[in-house]
């Protein structure tokens, strides 16, 4: 029969010194502190990788910046990813990547990428036209969402301001030029469908201007 292994304390944590090798102590689960020779503590969780099935371990940070409590719930947050086949470490990866494509992917950064080709095809005065409207009015709004996490109700907040002032026919020329931005992201793989309309909550039938999943007509 398997000895039970008996839960860490505070108390017993703060009293382990360092010692010529490093050693462990066992909270069970997987969750380990590793008390190194140099008197810093690790917590640690091991683990079967799901795929593999080799052992490995993950690191949860030293404590007492990490506690305790914050190490079994960073335990039980990885065991409850374990039981859905989920690697916590390539979990762990992934989040990390999508944070980074989230910072160099808002709206902003995009419509920047966008209008460097469309500026291409157009007049330097209407070129920035186009650039001096976004930043009037849309970047201060949606400038710093990720094009990943904008919906329709996003788009309609970007041009609801500027319905307020009566801006109508600035609202459309926004729609269009938000659309086209949104329709680059999509053809460049950063997302997978356009939201569909900006203007649901226009109160004129003078600028019925919808969001379009396909390249709008030259």
């Amino acid at each position: 029969m398997a000895r039970k292994t008996q839960p860490l304390t505070d108390t017993e944590i703060k009293a382990a010194k360092p010692k010529d090798a490093d050693y462990q102590l066992y909270d069970g689960n997987g969750l380990t502190l590793l008390i190194k020779s140099s008197g810093s503590k690790l917590w640690q969780f091991r683990y079967y990788r799901p795929l593999t099935k080799q052992r490995t371990k993950q690191s949860f940070g030293a404590y007492p910046a990490v506690s305790l409590s914050d190490a079994r719930k960073l335990r039980a947050e990885s065991r409850v990813l374990l039981a859905k086949d989920i690697d916590p470490q390539e979990h762990q990866k992934e989040q990390v990547r999508n944070s980074q494509e989230a910072k160099t992917n808002t709206f902003l950064l995009v419509a920047e990428r966008w209008w460097n080709v469309k500026k291409a095809s157009v007049t330097e005065n209407y070129a920035d036209d186009i650039w001096r409207s976004l930043e009037r009015d849309v970047f201060p709004v949606i400038g710093d969402i990720s094009v990943t996490e904008i919906k329709a109700h996003t788009l309609v907040k970007a041009v609801q301001p500027v319905q307020a002032r009566g801006a109508l026919e600035t609202v459309r020329r926004l729609c269009k030029r938000i659309n086209e931005v949104m329709i680059y992201a999509q053809n460049t793989g950063l997302i997978d469908a356009v939201p569909m309309t900006c203007t649901p909550l226009l109160k004129t039938t003078q600028c019925k201007y919808a969001f379009r999943t396909s390249a709008p007509r030259s």
